[in-house]
């Protein structure tokens, strides 16, 4: 055993080098760092201070009691996971297939799972960073109290919230053709699916449309968070513990089914950059 191999011990997994780059290459970007981590967090400064005077009044939400604090609080926490293991995921994973990042990877030894293992890891760490900031601004300046037996209860709904929102994030990667319709696309999906959810306010959609919200994925996820914010009611729904996991299966199926390494598509550029190079070779 060489001296050099002695004194730096074993190397690195492949898995634990790719988690490492993950990390790196994201908390070095700035426009995802003010999209991903900073947006929930000025959501819920200017939600939080503008409902600030009313921070103990109590509102009736279905079968929960609930003060406007927590409401707000529970919002944001399903926004935050929303943006980070749906929205981020999507449009991710679609920018990346559009460049042939994954195309790359897959011409290397390293297998597919330890690429999309890292990639997750990255975005879990991440939100529990978001989730983690957020909370404690609630707690320190935005007059939320959590009943302490309701806290397995309410983490019991991230980690649910993540399952299912991260292979939706990863089936819906496929919608967008290309690196530019990515954000468009992806957003047009997420806000519209957050705000409805009734996280920030409740809002009068009517029997038809309230029913239709009432069956994606965003409204389970703010009632199970809102069930464990709650100063009474049921602090845990099982229908929508049901329905999250079956939008779970939903987008794993889908994105294992459709998932593509490459897209269809080569980037803006490179093939008439190669054309115009073999051309100028020949």
């Amino acid at each position: 055993m060489s001296t050099t191999t002695a004194r730096t011990g074993r190397r690195p997994s492949s898995f634990l080098l790719h988690v490492d780059g993950e990390l790196k290459e994201f908390w070095r970007s700035p426009i995802t760092l003010a999209f991903i981590v900073l947006m929930p967090v000025m959501f819920y400064v200017g939600f939080g201070f503008a409902f600030r005077s009313e921070a103990d009044a109590v509102r009736v939400v279905g079968d929960h009691e609930i003060t406007q604090a927590n409401l707000s609080f529970g919002g944001i926490l399903g926004f935050a996971l929303m943006s980070v293991a749906f929205a981020n995921v999507a449009i991710g994973l679609a920018i990346r297939r559009h460049h042939g990042l994954f195309k790359r990877f897959r011409t290397t030894p390293v297998s597919p799972a330890t690429v999309m293992g890292a990639y997750l890891v990255n975005t879990l760490l991440t939100a529990v960073i978001v989730l983690a900031v957020v909370t404690a601004i609630g707690l320190l300046g935005m007059g939320v109290t959590v009943d302490p037996a309701r806290v397995p209860q309410l983490l019991a709904a991230l980690v649910l919230g993540f399952v299912c929102m991260a292979p939706l994030g990863a089936a819906a990667s496929l919608l967008p053709p290309n690196a530019d319709a990515a954000v468009p696309m992806v957003n047009g999906i997420f806000f519209p699916a957050a705000f409805l959810a009734g996280g920030f306010v409740v809002l009068p959609l009517g029997d038809t449309v309230g029913a239709v919200v009432d069956l994606l994925p965003g409204r389970p996820l703010t009632v199970l968070i809102q069930g464990s914010l709650s100063e009474s009611g049921p602090a845990w729904d099982w229908p929508s513990v049901w329905l999250l996991l079956a939008w779970s299966l939903l987008g794993t199926v889908a994105a294992l089914r459709w998932f593509r390494w490459a897209s269809e598509r080569e980037p803006r550029g490179f093939g008439s950059a190669r054309r115009k190079g073999s051309e100028d070779g020949g």
